[in-house]
């Protein structure tokens, strides 16, 4: 079936036996201990047993079962959030000793993870730009176990050439996680480009009513029994509500995600000529550096846009403060529009050049484009923009 069939029917249909047509959140935390529940648990199969949410739950079994026909995996794990769910995807990949080669563009709390809190453990990061063939060779012959980037950067909305990053990194021995948040499973399945797991955020485009918070992991049966034991023993699981409520929001994610990248390409052209806009990042633009790497990796470009403001931070965050209707919080992918500053959200820890050197300059201010009319939202952003 096709992905938008996908999205309201994988994972569960009203049947004989079970005759609701939208699919049961069980809010219990355990189950009866039974014969078959047993025979699973000393037989290795501790992830089928139905005794405990940590280890499995029915609304959790429907929405990861969606996920994967999604994502083309042999499975799917729901975890508490997004960050849960790349700790989970890295730690089932690594060991002590064990080397990581990041593309230097990337999410500030993934760097932070991997520059700082798994540095202690004996786990080293590079970051490099992956897309220089000289570059990612040259760290990949260092030794690599893992190769880490994301399929549209956060915030500089760079697109990685996943297939050419993949082959060479499954030369090395390394295997590849791609953080697809951005691009969704709609526009990027990285699993079919050669990845070994897939990570999302499902806070975001997921969800896309900023009202949960979650993570997945997606891949092969093999490694993802290696995730599934980070998230039995770290206890990184859903809550199933959170589950219930990224269920609803998985069934309308075609329609938002096309109205997404419609408000956003048509937004991207319109700030391209204001003489305020320094630059526009945004890969649907033929003037974005990765649009030609868009065009063969994506189905589509995307909901997120970042513009560089003449005049640097200050004269971003005044731009922001003059916003009447777009909205200046840390999150992404909702039905709302929304805008942030990496100099003091998302990339607060790194240093101004740690910044430059992931593509953010003085003055990007990152907008998360929402399904309002799109004229509302050009009127507001030239006025914020001319104002400031």
């Amino acid at each position: 079936m096709h992905p938008a069939t996908l999205c309201i029917h994988a994972g569960h249909r009203a049947s004989a036996d079970q005759r609701a047509v939208v699919a049961p959140v069980v809010h219990s935390t355990t189950f009866l201990l039974d014969d078959e529940a047993y025979a699973a648990m000393t037989s290795g199969r501790s992830s089928e047993a139905l005794i405990y949410t940590r280890i499995r739950n029915p609304t959790l079994d429907v929405v990861q079962e969606r996920i994967a026909a999604l994502e083309g995996a042999d499975r799917s794990l729901l975890f508490a959030s997004g960050m849960a769910a790349i700790h989970a995807g890295l730690m089932a990949s690594l060991r002590s000793g064990s080397r990581v080669v990041a593309h230097r563009e990337i999410y500030g709390s993934t760097w932070d993870l991997l520059s700082n809190l798994l540095a202690p453990l004996g786990i080293v990061a590079e970051f490099v730009d992956l897309n220089d063939d000289d570059s990612r060779r040259a760290a990949l012959s260092r030794g690599a176990d893992v190769v880490y980037l994301e399929t549209i950067t956060n915030p500089s909305l760079d697109v990685p050439a996943l297939p050419r990053i993949a082959a060479d990194a499954r030369a090395a021995g390394a295997q590849v996680l791609v953080d697809a948040t951005f691009a969704t499973p709609l526009l990027q399945r990285p699993l079919s480009l050669g990845a070994d797991l897939s990570i999302h955020s499902a806070t975001k485009y997921m969800g896309g009513h900023s009202d949960l918070i979650g993570g997945c992991v997606s891949g092969g049966a093999a490694v993802m029994a290696r995730v599934y034991r980070w998230m039995q023993l770290a206890g990184g699981c859903m809550d199933p509500h959170a589950a219930f409520l990224l269920d609803r929001g998985l069934k309308t994610l075609p329609l938002r995600m096309e109205c997404h990248q419609r408000n956003a390409l048509h937004l991207a052209r319109r700030l391209e000529r204001h003489p305020r806009v320094e630059a526009v990042l945004y890969p649907g633009l033929a003037s974005h550096r990765a649009h030609e790497r868009a065009r063969r990796t994506l189905s589509g470009f995307g909901g997120m846009l970042s513009i560089v403001v003449r005049g640097g931070d200050e004269a971003a965050l005044r731009m922001v403060r003059r916003l009447k209707l777009a909205l200046e919080a840390s999150s992404l992918g909702g039905v709302e529009t929304l805008v942030s500053l990496p100099y003091n959200t998302s990339h607060t820890r790194m240093t101004a050049a740690e910044r430059l050197a992931a593509g953010i300059p003085p003055g990007l201010v990152r907008i998360s484009v929402g399904v309002e009319d799109v004229r509302d939202l050009e009127a507001d952003f030239v006025a914020a923009l001319d104002g400031a």
